[in-house]
């Protein structure tokens, strides 16, 4: 570890010892610190997130299931970020892209339709069929793995937590970088209740939702929840009109059935797309490309493999001077559809000293696609996705007992399984043929684990220790059926049984199993401080394609931490301090038409970095908050990806291989900053104006591991502002508001495509928007 490093380290723990005796010699009043409910309560359905810590405080209790048993956030050992419903309603966030304004620390890059996530510079860079996420994602306990479902639509939500760092006992494979808890709201009994809210903003924006509880008898409660939300596009494509537009509507019917230790909870969720998809800018890079310069001085240069992917030639091109990023001409914009269908339940039973649950989830995912992709006119290739089939289920056994501060326990099991169906190319208009399709019937994943994890108290309420292991037994397969160039003059598939000319069949298979782990120890000198510090290990599955298989990634991590309120209850500091030594990282690569993309395993990396928390009650109108997070997060050892073998190579191909060792990990910032102030006035007569400001500012980052300039990110500020007008009793409220207050399109996405294609593809954030909206409650 270097010297930078340690002082870092030994800087946080002095500071959390020096907050801890702080926070002993300051608490007047404890109230509000013991946990809402017990370590062998199931996360009851009908329970609230939070409950009030004190009558003079604006600092709640917030009851959270990072531990899959409800805890208290102030004494829960992980690094965890909480948005709660009501706020994702204020600032306009229905999907997961829009979170990361309300949770700076994730990273967020939409490729096409899909969506890569990203914390703490862990990230998965892979969006093939086979590949998974990086980052374990779940709806009230359903786990969701595609990248495309990740675009579900948030509404009527209790709360989102944003686990940081691996969590592989509890969540299993591919939580390398964290875990994305989503919450929904839930039947409440024997409470007639509603709520509603609508907003119109520039762009033509309309946004709507709502939802209401109805009991049904004593034990029985219904809720139906749903949204609509429109805008027009927010990029001038020129011939094609206008990109970036959205159009989604979603329904979810939920009922609770508790009539004492049972208790039954039941969902259904149906969410639809029909929108343009993301518009893409391209730069066509050739040999006379401004930033573009051979690698052969000779007359006959060589032709390399991947063509220009694997040499250094795009490092120079970047966006043209005084590009606009609101506008620039398409031949069209293409289209989005897409249809979720998703059923989950949880099923538990109380027997005193233990409960027994059952959570499962069944999802049904389908997406039409067609999407240009060269991004300039003329049209030169489109990506044509004509079925992505979907369909996924999980359960999970789980019996979990004990009481918080002697010893709580949990032992479980898990399945999961999915199979894809996919029918996809890239259509060249103008040769007025398929450059490539793919086929594929099936593309299985099966996945069994076990797991147990328990916390003992050596001295009751003061000091514990945590353990915890799973194992994973990981099976896919698939048939693959690849086409190269195919001529379509009416953009007809070419045969789905691959009996069409030139087509290559393989039957692909992936196995592996593994034993993660977490061990850690926590220490509360006082009723409202926690130490903590742990090990813990997470991976991410591997996978194939139609030339090989790739590895598993691996992540050992070592964390401290110090979670504090003191200050009579006035000032919230939570920080910690964490250490990766992350091994065989997944990085994609294009290689050309008839293959598509080979991922690689790229040596190991390692990430470093310290993230603080700080909430302050200036007055009791008056709130601040501060989030400030470091990370160093470098690729180490990067043997070079090898160039394949072509089946009938050009004389003159030179076989180069692609060293990344000493870039930048994708999607890290080094520093991330985020700033939010709330100011309340009292207008007399139970009226209310409520003022908030959120900006966040990010250090330059890349968007692959390339570190391409074409990848960089500039350094980054947007802000939020509203103002809320609340009527006497809460039960409506109007708010004004302008979000992204700079007006900065940073990119969001950029990748390179080579194999003959040769062009560069930008994506662009969001511009300012503004509009305001309305709520009410009954």
């Amino acid at each position: 570890m270097t010297t930078n490093r340690k002082v870092a380290l030994s800087a946080l723990a002095g500071t959390a010892m020096w907050v801890s005796g702080a926070a002993s010699a300051q608490i007047a009043d404890p109230a509000g610190a013991t946990p809402q409910t017990s370590a062998n309560s199931t996360t009851a359905p009908a329970q609230a997130a939070t409950t009030p810590q004190a009558q003079n405080s604006d600092l709640p209790d917030i009851i959270v299931t990072a531990t899959k048993i409800e805890t208290r956030l102030q004494d829960t050992p992980i690094a965890i970020r909480v948005v709660g419903g009501a706020d994702l309603t204020k600032a306009g966030v229905t999907d997961v892209a829009g979170l990361q304004r309300l949770a700076p620390d994730l990273g967020i890059t939409p490729d096409s339709v899909f969506t890569k996530i990203a914390i703490r510079g862990v990230s998965s860079q892979d969006i093939s069929e086979s590949a998974d996420p990086a980052l374990t994602v779940s709806i009230d306990g359903e786990y969701v793995n595609r990248p495309v479902a990740l675009n579900a639509s948030f509404f009527d939500l209790e709360r989102i937590e944003v686990l940081r760092g691996p969590q592989g006992t509890l969540f299993g494979r591919n939580s390398t970088a964290g875990a994305l808890n989503i919450v929904a709201a839930k039947p409440v009994l024997g409470v007639t209740e509603g709520s509603g809210t609508v907003g119109y903003g520039n762009y033509d924006a309309i946004y709507a939702t709502g939802a209401i509880n109805l009991p049904v008898g004593d034990t029985i409660a219904v809720r139906i929840a749903g949204l609509h939300n429109q805008h027009d596009g927010y990029v001038d494509n020129g011939p094609a009109g206008k990109g970036d537009d959205a159009n989604v509507d979603a329904v979810r019917g939920s009922v609770l059935f508790a009539p004492g230790a049972l208790q039954v909870y039941l969902a259904g969720e149906y969410v639809d797309v029909d929108q343009t998809g993301p518009v893409q800018y391209g730069l066509s890079v050739n040999g006379n490309t401004p930033g573009v310069t051979e690698l052969s001085s000779s007359e006959a240069s060589p032709v390399t493999y991947p063509v220009l992917s694997q040499r250094q030639v795009p490092s120079g091109v970047d966006l043209p001077a005084g590009f606009d990023r609101s506008a620039f001409d398409l031949p069209r914009r293409g289209s989005f559809k897409s249809q979720q269908y998703a059923v989950r339940g949880r099923v538990s039973y109380d027997f005193g000293g233990a409960t027994l649950s059952y959570i499962g989830g069944y999802r049904h995912v389908n997406n039409q696609v067609v999407l240009p992709q060269n991004g300039f006119v003329p049209e030169v290739f489109t990506f044509y996705n004509d079925r992505y089939d979907t369909r996924t289920q999980s359960h999970e056994v789980r019996l979990n007992g004990g009481e918080q501060g002697a010893f709580v326990w949990q032992v479980g099991g898990f399945y999961f399984y999915e199979n894809q169906i996919i029918a996809r190319g890239l259509y060249l208009p103008q040769a007025r043929a398929f450059a490539n399709f793919f086929y594929r019937p099936y593309v299985k994943s099966e996945s069994k684990s076990a797991f147990a994890q328990g916390t003992y108290w050596l001295v009751p309420d003061e000091l514990s220790f945590t353990g915890g292991i799973r194992y994973t037994d990981d099976k896919k397969d698939a048939k693959y059926i690849n086409y190269g160039f195919y001529s379509s003059p009416t953009m007809a598939r070419p045969p789905a049984d691959g009996s069409g000319a030139g087509a290559v069949i393989r039957f692909p298979t992936y196995t592996e199993d593994k034993i993660t782990w977490t061990a850690g120890v926590e220490y509360k000198p006082a009723q409202d401080n926690l130490l903590y510090a742990k090990v813990s290990t997470g991976y991410k599955s591997g996978g194939f394609d139609l030339v090989g298989s790739f590895s598993a990634e691996n992540l050992t991590a070592y964390e401290i931490g110090s979670k504090n309120r003191f200050f009579d209850n006035m000032v919230e500091f939570n920080a910690s301090a964490f250490y990766y030594d992350y091994k065989d990282q997944q990085v994609q690569v294009y290689i050309d038409t008839t293959v598509g993309a080979r991922t690689f395993n790229a040596g190991k990396s390692r990430v470093w970095g310290i993230e603080t928390d700080t909430s302050v009650r200036l007055s009791p109108n008056d709130r601040v908050s501060l989030i400030v997070n470091y990370i160093d997060a470098k690729l180490q050892e990067f043997s070079g990806i090898p160039a394949p073998t072509l089946t009938n190579p050009p004389a003159n191909v030179e076989r180069l291989t692609l060293d990344l060792a000493g870039n930048t990990a994708p999607q890290a910032p080094k520093w991330t900053i985020g700033l939010n102030y709330t100011k309340t006035v009292e207008l007399g007569g139970g009226y209310q104006l409520v003022a908030n400001g959120f900006s966040r500012f990010k250090s330059k980052y890349y968007l692959t591991a390339f570190n391409y300039a074409g990848d960089e990110v500039k350094a980054f500020t947007t802000t939020d502002l509203s103002l809320e007008f609340k009527l006497p009793g809460n039960r409506i409220s109007l708010q004004g508001y302008v979000r992204n207050v700079e007006n900065n399109r940073v990119k969001t996405y950029a990748g390179f495509t080579g194999g003959g294609i040769n062009i560069y593809n930008w994506n662009f954030g969001q511009p300012r928007t503004f509009g305001a909206q309305g709520t009410f409650r009954f």
